[in-house]
């Protein structure tokens, strides 16, 4: 087993977490022996290394930011290599949404939520994207639980920004950090002139926020309520256009109770495929990382990665 170590996640508390729960971890669940990195710079060269050596089981120790980057290290893979690989993680983070919804299966020792039982690995899409940099240059990435333009990538920046009052309150509060990342962002945020390629079919609008997503849960206890699934034949698109701040908080209180469907100023599809193109550089948020785009396309890879239960 290769475990990758985010020290700072979970607002820098990351290694705290792993030294509380390793001994229950190591008893429990990591019995054999394993590989800890906690270097990102040099993990690709440990990735490489325990792979020759025989190594299948890669797991993420800490949020969301974590899988991706671990997700993103796989899949300059080889694709005879890549499939023998079973991605796994342990939620250090402040979401973890990768492991929602929670269950006794999945959150085991009662604290930590967990994905470690690789016998049982299943298929799990992957999206792909494919977007122009703020240098024009052409950028490829990977998501597994979800990417968006608009409000929810603008909150995500914020949410991992230096800003004083997020650095402080997530110390003490991270539900409320992502609350507070949320609603000044509602408050503040333009929307988005762009153009949406669903298919064949093309939609011109004032996007307030677009989701494309695998897993409808998508930070803290805001969760979509159309039926998809990291098995599912298709991503789910949810779209919020035209909103002004009443209407952006209607729809935040909604998903927080898991509803969207049939909201005002919304629309959703189920698509393999999809193109979005702002007018101008946006930030694109990827499982929470964030980074500046335009003319991003958005591909389905069913089932093309095994990850624990």
């Amino acid at each position: 087993m290769l475990i990758l170590l985010n020290k700072h996640s979970n607002a820098g508390k990351g290694f705290q977490k792993w030294e509380k729960y390793r001994p229950e971890l190591e008893r429990k669940y990591i019995r054999d022996s394993y590989t800890l990195v906690s270097d990102f710079e040099k993990f690709n060269k440990s990735l490489r290394w325990e792979f020759d050596r025989g190594e299948r089981l890669l797991v993420s120790a800490g949020g969301d930011g974590t899988i991706n980057f671990l997700l993103n290290q796989i899949m300059k893979m080889k694709k005879r290599e890549r499939k023998k690989v079973i991605l796994g993680a342990i939620g250090l983070g402040s979401s973890n949404d990768f492991h929602k919804p929670f269950s006794e299966d999945n959150n085991k020792n009662g604290t930590v939520p967990l994905k470690l039982d690789c016998e049982n690995a299943v298929p799990h899409n992957v999206g792909q994207v494919d977007f122009e940099d703020e240098n024009g240059k052409w950028q490829r990435k990977y998501f597994m639980i979800n990417c968006s333009i608009g409000v929810i990538a603008q909150a995500n920046f914020l949410f991992n920004s230096k800003e004083k009052v997020v650095q402080w309150l997530k110390s003490k509060w991270v539900l409320g950090t992502i609350w507070y990342s949320a609603l000044k962002t509602l408050f503040t945020a333009r929307n988005v002139p762009a153009k949406i390629r669903i298919g064949k079919n093309s939609y011109s609008t004032e996007v307030t926020s677009l989701s494309v997503v695998i897993n409808p849960h998508i930070s803290g206890n805001l969760c979509y309520d159309f039926n998809v699934s990291p098995q599912s034949e298709f991503l789910g698109v949810a779209l919020c256009e035209k909103m002004g701040i009443p209407a952006r908080l209607r729809t935040i209180f909604s998903l927080a109770r898991s509803k969207f469907l049939g909201l005002p100023k919304t629309k959703d599809w189920k698509a393999s495929r999809i193109g979005i193109y702002p007018v101008s550089l946006t930030p694109l948020e990827l499982d929470g990382e964030v980074c500046l785009a335009r003319n991003i396309k958005i591909k389905l890879l069913q089932g093309i990665l095994k990850v624990s239960q």
